[in-house]
Order: C-alpha cells, then sequence, then structure tokens
C-alpha cells in the first residue's frame, strides 16, 4: 500500500512538472520582492499561488497533448499516456490547481494579479499549444508565457503593468525562453519529426539554428544589462556580478558557433542558460536587501 502510494505521489509530482515550475514560482516572488521588498506571508502565498497555476497549466498541457506524447520516447512515460493516472483525473487535478492558485493570488495580492494569472494559462494553453501544431515559430509567441509570472508578482505587491522596472524584467525572461526552446530542438528534433510537429530543422540547417540560438541569448544579456543601466539593479557590487556572469556567458556560448571547437552537448548549454537566469533572480533579490 506504501508503495502505491508512492509511486502515485511521484506520478503527480511528474504531471505537474514541479521542478521546473518551482522557478516560475521564484520568478513570481522577485518580480514581488523587487517592488516590495519585504519578507511577508503575503509574498510566500503569492508565489504559492504562482506555482499552483503553473501547475495546473503543465498538467493541462499534458491532456491536450497525450497523443502526441505517447509518439515521442522523451514523453512517452509520462503518467497520462503510460496509463498511470486516468484522464479525468488529471483534469480534476488541473483544475484543482488552477482555481486554488486564482483563489490565493486574489486573496492574498489583488484580482489583477489573478486576472493575469489566468490570461498566462489561457495564453499558454490555448494559443501556444495550439500554435505547436501549426508552425515551428511557435515559441516566439509562446515565450509571452515566461515574462507573465513576475508581471502577477509585481501587480499582486501593488505595481502597475506599464512600470518600467517590470517591462524590462518580462522583456528578460522573454528572450531568454526562445533560446532555450531551441536548443532543446536541436536535441529532440528527430523525435518532434516522429510526432508530426513542425520543427525548426525543416527550416533551418543545424548551424543556422546554433547562430540564431546565439543571437537571441545575446539579446538576453542585452536585456539584463539594461536592468543597470535603467537602475532596476543599483547595488555596485550586485552589478559587477552581473556583469561578469552575462561576459562569461557569452564566451561560453561562442563555442556553439565555432563549427572547430570541442563541443558541449545542447544539455550543458540550456543548464548554463538556466544558471544564468537563476543567478540574475538572485540578484534582484539580493540588489533589493542590500539597496
Amino acid at each position: 500500500m506504501k508503495n502505491n502510494s508512492g509511486n502515485t505521489l511521484r506520478d503527480y509530482l511528474q504531471l505537474s512538472k514541479l521542478i521546473i515550475m518551482l522557478p516560475v514560482s521564484l520568478t513570481g516572488f522577485t518580480g514581488y520582492f523587487i517592488f516590495n521588498h519585504h519578507f511577508s506571508i503575503n509574498l510566500v502565498l503569492v508565489s504559492f499561488g504562482i506555482l499552483l497555476m503553473a501547475v495546473s497549466a503543465s498538467a493541462l498541457n499534458q491532456i491536450q497533448e497525450v497523443g502526441v506524447d505517447s509518439k515521442m520516447k522523451r514523453t512517452l512515460d509520462r503518467p497520462i499516456p503510460a496509463g498511470r493516472i486516468k484522464m479525468i483525473n488529471a483534469i480534476i487535478f488541473s483544475l484543482c490547481s488552477l482555481l486554488a492558485g486564482m483563489y490565493i493570488i486574489y486573496s492574498f495580492g489583488n484580482l489583477l494579479a489573478a486576472i493575469i494569472g489566468l490570461f498566462t494559462i489561457v495564453w499558454y494553453n490555448g494559443i501556444y499549444t495550439g500554435l505547436k501544431r501549426i508552425t515551428a515559430f511557435a515559441v516566439v509567441p509562446g515565450a509571452v508565457t515566461g515574462a507573465l509570472p513576475p508581471l502577477i508578482g509585481w501587480v499582486a505587491a501593488g505595481g502597475g503593468i506599464w512600470d518600467k522596472p517590470i517591462i524590462f524584467l518580462e522583456f528578460l525572461f522573454f528572450t531568454g525562453q526562445i533560446p532555450h526552446f531551441w536548443l532543446l530542438i536541436m536535441r529532440y528534433s528527430e523525435e518532434y519529426k516522429k510526432a508530426g510537429l513542425p520543427n525548426l530543422t525543416d527550416v533551418f540547417n543545424c548551424h543556422q539554428i546554433k547562430r540564431l540560438t546565439f543571437m537571441w541569448v545575446l539579446t538576453s544579456v542585452i536585456a539584463a544589462v539594461f536592468l543597470c543601466y535603467f537602475e532596476v539593479i543599483r547595488s555596485g557590487l550586485v552589478i559587477g556580478i552581473l556583469l561578469a556572469a552575462s561576459v562569461f556567458l557569452i564566451w561560453k556560448f561562442t563555442f556553439l558557433v565555432r563549427p572547430r571547437s570541442v563541443k558541449k552537448t545542447d544539455k550543458e548549454y540550456s543548464f548554463l542558460l538556466d544558471l544564468y537566469f537563476l543567478l540574475i533572480l538572485l540578484l534582484l533579490i539580493t540588489d533589493r536587501i542590500i539597496s
């Protein structure tokens, strides 16, 4: 009995993609904290509400794409296509997570923040998921969903939608989504083809995709530097660390487009990119604490 319970818990954790969704919640935490830089129960609960809504979007996405997931080796063992979670149970789980997340954000933030959260799910599950079946460039509009969690936190803390600091932070996370996905495409292009999804490798060759990826990484770094230029980040120490990390990231990614260099795997480049964005979040939080 205990073993079955443990397996069920692992299946729902896999359905929620909890490890992937925790950084999403952290971006919401950061958006809240850079507006109202005081630790509070509202900050924690709004961040938890964002996590629940992200979990809901993940579960709903797997419900929508069960047919595609069953055709790809990478996703074949997900709990719905593998039959370990029934479709109706996945739907209930997604709906409960959505309602709980919206209620928490509304109760400990405000109505506008909850509406932005709902819009994020509509955009991700209603627009981006459908576009993936139509165009290989679906990730560009889809990247909007990565920009919205920090806005939810910012607005929940009392900030405005058009405030300069959050606009620059949104743009940073928008640009960062695109190279991350294209690195994934290079790794799993054959599986995407087998599943019948439009693939960037049908439009560009591998070297062209790498060059485009590098340009998007460079754009993300420029967006990060804008956080310093427009005084979203103000501490000299934090600015110095960010600039050093940015130069290091660009240097590492130059190896992606050097045909004769020793090549890292696409997974290693994805890890470097994830680490860079995690560092930015921690630096933003640190900047507000020390300044």
